[in-house]
């Protein structure tokens, strides 16, 4: 296992800004850090600039400031350098549709300097252990969007890269597939690869990362463990109700108890104290305003509450 603390950083964030001039949103002197072996994840809403920040980092575009260096290269000034050391998942990946799986990756591992037969053994390693060997030699456009993150994670990982920045790796895998992912990324970090997870899957996000930023409007909002976030909310209750139709929820407020409440796509989220009868209260509140409880559930606090108390905003509004 890597001692983090011994090591000097894979990835170096300082100032960095970038702002686009027809939205004004971007990022704006975001910094932090990721040591070798450590799972960072970065969390926040659509527009709160976790795109922008992977796209400087990946070297796509050109921060207005600052800088950021990647296993000690210039992200501005040594380019060539830094995406050498580095793996990258999008979203949203495209391959070579005509191309079959396997050639997608050979071509990316080939592209980054591997060995033909180097090549040939890790990808087939991780052919098999995403499960995809059975369809090495299908068309890329004949896979599914779950066999096509797949896909992409293996060519992100297939040159051994230092630092792994990955947006949004788990969205589209099945729970095997979760599993696998999650399995391989604490194999990767206790290796010594360093791992960024852009990513608001809250449970993914509190099971693998060591250290968490939130983004809000494109501005670092905090930083610390997800340990140290959730214990700030000891005492707080999260009620979610589904509801068939919003309604006006202002009333909410004043149950006694209630300290903040915010929708998640067709949900109310309703942060508050503990305390004998609360719920049946909310319950009777949200009635009261002519709301349809679908589901109803109450959980623990979870880093989705820690960003609402230090924002004001939901963290998710997918709807």
């Amino acid at each position: 296992m890597i001692d983090i603390r011994k090591t000097p950083p894979a990835l170096e964030v300082e100032n960095v800004a970038r702002l686009y001039k027809s939205s004004g949103r971007g990022v704006s002197g975001v910094s932090f850090d990721v040591q070798p072996g450590e799972v960072f994840g970065l969390m926040g809403p659509n527009g709160s600039g976790k795109s922008t920040l992977l796209r400087v980092l990946s070297t796509a575009i050109v921060p207005e400031s600052g800088s950021f260096r990647i296993v000690g290269a210039d992200g501005v000034g040594e380019k060539r350098e830094a995406r050498t050391r580095m793996g990258l998942m999008v979203d949203r990946p495209t391959h070579y549709g005509d191309l079959t799986g396997w050639a997608n990756a050979y071509f990316f591992a080939r592209s980054y300097g591997v060995e033909e037969k180097k090549a040939e053994s890790v990808l087939a390693g991780l052919f098999d252990y995403f499960g995809l060997a059975e369809y090495r030699d299908d068309k890329a456009k004949t896979y599914s969007y779950g066999m096509g993150k797949k896909l992409a994670l293996i060519e992100a990982m297939s040159h051994g890269p230092d630092l792994l920045l990955l947006d949004e790796p788990s969205l589209g895998l099945d729970y095997t597939s979760q599993l696998a992912y999650q399995k391989k990324i604490r194999e990767l970090a206790a290796s010594g690869v360093a791992i960024l997870i852009a990513s608001n899957q809250v449970d993914e996000v509190e099971a693998l990362c060591d250290r968490v930023a939130f983004l809000h409007k494109g501005r670092l909002a905090a930083l610390g463990t997800p340990e140290e976030f959730v214990s700030t909310l000891e005492g707080v209750r999260r009620i979610v109700a589904t509801l068939r139709n919003p309604v006006e929820y202002g009333t909410l407020g004043g149950i006694a108890g209630v300290e903040r409440v915010a929708t998640e796509g067709r949900d109310l989220v309703i942060h508050c104290a503990e305390r004998p009868g609360l719920v049946a209260d909310v319950v009777a509140g949200i009635v009261g305003a002519g709301g349809d409880i679908t589901d109803l559930a109450v959980r623990r606090p979870s880093l989705e509450d820690v960003y609402v108390k230090l924002t004001g905003e939901a963290l998710r509004d997918e709807g």
